[in-house]
């Protein structure tokens, strides 16, 4: 073979067209995304889109704006340039009209002119700038590239015209005039492109003095809006053909829930939290931007849906459920990037993470929102598809790992941890605790768990640290309370001083407070114990009295109810450090495992004192005999007992008296119903016998039963879970030997039952 120097050259056959047209863009709804981007990034205040409908085959769509308008030399040297983009940074000249307007550009391929191939086999495009006098009109027959694939792409002529003015009377401007269109748009098509279109621009889009308005006008539809208009629930926005477009994003339908805004600045080195909740302004952080370089310029806001928010937003949507509408929908310089938000569209796996931890995370059923991307973030680069979101990019990565640790993480944090997912509690639904219960938790949970030498800023609503309410458990504040202190002397916040006192001040309140509590609970018991037996001959004791008779009864109660509370928060607490032990690898993990034991122990015994004292009122101490398996009957028939399991108590009608904790018995049938559940049992045995020292009790389920690699020695150990269905954190059987224990009775696991799990609980008479 003889080696030549000749250099030779791509040919590019007219099939091209349909690679970068039908084919690459093959979604109706996206094509006329791109075409209203075009007239945005050309400078347009308003585009409307124009459907005609005719009873021949001649329907139209015609697109018109009143952008800058393109003359000769940009159509020839830019529009017919396949694939050039004037909007890619380095060909803008320096007098470019988006400098003038302060418009970052939404599309920067070159190839969203071929959208049109999409709709339409035959296109009109008539433009006209401010400083000309002629109208520019060429005319493009799509079907002409595909007649022969060995014609080469710049062959295929398309028709040139002018014209003296517009279509639409702008002075400057386009028109496209997309005819033989290759789909029928009906009424339902038409609102389903607005409905996309009003989550297509981003509420950042329309800020300041630039607006950007959307229309669709549709003549032959106006009787059919008028008739759904006088429909009862008809949404005006989202059911009427014709009209501007308005941007239904969850912000602007005032939805009062849990809110969180994260933004990296301009600069990227900057990352600030703002939280509100329910309408309340909360905290803003700003701290230093160490862990994510690659991002710059990024603001996220994302809500809660808590039950309140669902029925709001589906009221005010017309019937639209949250989970239809869709989750975390992210937009580049004002429009929207497909797919992300789209129901079952998950980019951030977090619904992936939900199944890991089904009570401690949340899922895109529970959250919604928007993360916006502005400037050049050249980064972050669509596919030419345009349905397929970004290109996977070491910033569109971190990004990922941005919205997990800085935005939902915290989120989570209040809403789980703090105050329980915002929902009724469980012994009062009319409750929902409210920020200013919580208030010292909240700020000190948020502060500790940010690095100290990171924070630049700190503001919080100062009201929430006014609150007369009931603390949580101190032990949980004072551990974040040495991080609080190392915080204001690094960086001299007065605010942050004053905060730092204050917790250490409410603290050793607290533990006053508590102690005061219980005695006035125990002197009360002693007189609601003498009360009922001079006015009861039952043999049995009636352990939950139905009616508060008296305003001490009262204060009682509603002292209990604010340790419940808190002991909700602690719980949370807890279940947060449980998460961070189980990833954990250090040698003081088995010390650290049995100190949080004692503190989950003593706090589930007070939780479940006050819920039996907001329930019945009842003696929080025993120092005599009394029917065990009369409590736990009752335990069961006035619904403090957990739901989802069928109850069979067995006690031939004896007594089965003993000298036992309330408290101690209600966490022991909870944690055996708890493991029941995962074990999906749906049924209970509990049979009473009577020995000379002691009473037994037989716990029986009908679920899966035992894991059995496991050594039955070793179930009662702190930390070994087995669960087979649902992993569980092994604590429930350790705490129900200890509680046992501390009555002076035993536990063990019946190894002959093998139709489910078998317990065996012993108390000493």
């Amino acid at each position: 073979m003889k080696n030549s120097n000749n250099q030779l050259s791509f040919r590019v056959s007219a099939g091209l067209k349909n690679i970068i047209g039908r084919d690459l863009i093959s979604d109706k709804y996206i094509a006329v995304f791109e075409l209203v981007k075009n007239s945005y990034d050309a400078g347009a205040s308003k585009v409307t889109i124009e459907f005609i409908s005719s009873n021949t085959d001649e329907d139209k769509i015609i697109i018109s704006d009143n952008g800058s308008g393109m003359n000769y030399d940009d159509i020839v040297n830019k529009w017919l340039f396949v694939a050039y983009s004037e909007k890619k940074k380095q060909n803008r000249n320096e007098d470019d009209y988006r400098e003038e307007i302060k418009r970052e550009v939404a599309g920067a391929k070159g190839v969203g002119r071929f959208s049109c191939d999409r709709l339409g086999a035959s296109l009109q495009l008539i433009t006209k700038t401010k400083k000309e006098n002629n109208t520019h009109i060429v005319n493009v027959n799509w079907n002409n590239f595909e007649y022969d694939d060995t014609r080469e792409f710049m062959e295929v002529p398309v028709e040139y015209l002018t014209a003296d003015s517009l279509p639409s009377n702008n002075n400057k401007g386009t028109v496209l005039i997309i005819s033989k269109l290759r789909e029928v748009w009906d009424r339902e098509t038409i609102l389903r492109l607005k409905r996309s279109l009003m989550k297509l621009i981003s509420p950042d889009a329309n800020m300041g003095k630039n607006l950007f308005d959307v229309e669709i006008v549709a003549s032959h539809e106006i009787k059919n809006d008028e008739i759904t208009e006088k429909k009862k629930n008809a949404n005006k926005d989202r059911d009427i053909v014709n009209g501007l477009i308005h941007n239904d994003v969850f912000e602007k339908l005032n939805i009062r829930t849990t809110a969180i805004e994260v933004i990296i600045s301009e600069d990227g080195r900057q990352i600030t939290s703002r939280l509100s909740d329910r309408g309340q302004y909360i905290f803003t952080i700003t701290e230093k931007n160490r862990a994510f370089p690659l991002l710059r310029n990024i603001h996220a806001s994302i809500f809660y849906l808590n039950r309140s928010a669902k029925v709001s937003f589906t009221r005010q949507m017309g019937g639209v459920q949250p989970i239809k509408y869709g989750s975390i929908f992210i937009y580049k310089n004002g429009f929207r990037i497909n797919p992300y938000g789209e129901p079952g569209q998950d980019f951030f796996n977090i619904d992936q993470r939900k199944a890991q931890g089904y009570n401690r995370f949340l899922g895109t059923r529970e959250i919604m929102g928007r993360i916006s991307i502005k400037g050049d973030n050249d980064q972050f680069i669509e596919t030419s598809s345009r349905a397929h979101g970004f290109i996977i990019t070491p910033a569109v990565e971190m990004l990922s790992v941005f919205f997990l640790d800085k935005v939902l993480k915290v989120l989570e944090k209040y809403v789980v941890n703090i105050i329980s997912w915002g929902e009724p509690l469980k012994t009062d639904p009319s409750h929902v605790i409210e920020p200013h219960e919580v208030g010292e938790q909240i700020i000190a949970q948020f502060l500790a768990s940010a690095n100290p030498r990171d924070i630049i800023s700190v503001d919080y609503n100062e009201d929430l640290l006014k609150s007369e309410s009931a603390l949580g458990q101190p032990d949980n504040i004072k551990s974040s309370l040495k991080k609080l202190e190392l915080m204001a002397e690094n960086t001299q916040d007065e605010g942050l001083i004053k905060l730092a006192k204050n917790v250490k001040s409410r603290t050793e309140e607290v533990l006053s407070y508590s102690y005061q509590v219980e005695r006035e609970n125990i002197e009360k018991s002693k007189e609601l114990n003498k009360a009922h037996a001079v006015s009861t001959a039952r043999e049995k004791q009636v352990y939950f009295l139905q009616n508060l008779t008296d305003n001490t009864s009262k204060n009682l109660v509603n002292g209990m109810h604010s340790i419940y509370t808190n002991t909700e928060v602690v719980r949370g607490y807890i279940s947060a450090i449980k998460n961070i032990l189980a990833d954990a690898d250090f040698s003081e993990k088995e010390k650290i495992h049995s100190y949080l034991s004692e503190i989950s122990k003593a706090n589930i015994k007070a939780n479940k004192t006050a819920e039996l004292a907001i329930k019945g009122n009842k003696s929080l101490k025993q120092t005599e005999q009394s029917s065990l398996s009369e409590y736990i009957r009752q335990y069961i028939d006035i619904g403090i007992a957990l739901k989802g399991i069928t109850y069979k108590v067995v006690d031939n009608g004896k007594a089965f008296m003993c000298i036992f904790d309330p408290a101690s018995i209600g966490i022991i049938l909870d944690n055996i119903v708890s493991n029941s559940l995962k074990a999906e049992a749906n049924e209970l045995e509990i049979v009473f016998t009577e020995r000379v020292n002691d009473i037994v009790v037989s716990f029986k389920d009908n679920g899966v039963g035992l894991n059995p690699s496991i050594d039955k020695d070793l179930l009662f150990d702190y930390g070994l879970s087995a669960n087979i269905i649902k992993k569980g954190f092994g604590i429930g059987l350790s705490q129900i030997k200890e509680l046992t224990e501390e009555m002076g009775g035993s536990a063990k696991i019946i190894s002959e039952y093998t139709d489910g799990f078998g317990l065996e609980v012993s108390i000493k008479k």
